[in-house]
């Protein structure tokens, strides 16, 4: 019986790691289909902006309550230190984020969260499709 017990602890644990390499793998191939869509539909003078958007693997996010949330995958973002722009009062203001949503001298062009929402279902289902398949061939 316990031999039983730990032949399946085995198979369990080679069956999980090999779920969670396939669903970072297909995590990273979404997460670069997601950054070239949002490269693509980013203000085309925005030459700054367009060269900072990544894909960054991550073990944790944090979460909208302030803590820290164990996950699996990629995190694509946009802005760095070169797309810093300051304004008439000296104040320091991230481009990316300006871009996106507006203000009120300047137009929203917005590029990020309209390209997740277009690929977020793709993106979901290749991870789920790419979980299950390694989880079932182990």
């Amino acid at each position: 019986m316990a031999d039983d017990a730990s032949r399946l602890g085995a198979m369990m644990r080679k069956h999980l790691a090999a779920a969670l390499a396939a669903g970072k793998a297909a995590a990273r191939t979404g997460g670069e289909e997601v950054a070239n869509v949002m490269r693509a539909t980013a203000p085309r003078h925005e030459f700054e902006l367009i060269r900072s958007i990544r894909v960054e693997d991550t073990d944790t996010f944090r979460s909208t309550k302030g803590g820290d949330v164990a996950f699996v995958g990629v995190v694509v973002k946009a802005g760095d230190d070169t797309t810093l722009v300051t304004n008439s009062r000296g104040q320091k203001f991230q481009n990316a984020k300006l871009q996106e949503h507006g203000t009120k001298n300047m137009p929203a062009n917005p590029y990020f969260n309209a390209s997740w929402r277009r690929m977020r279902t793709r993106v979901r289902s290749r991870i789920t499709r790419s979980i299950r398949k390694a989880w079932l061939n182990g």
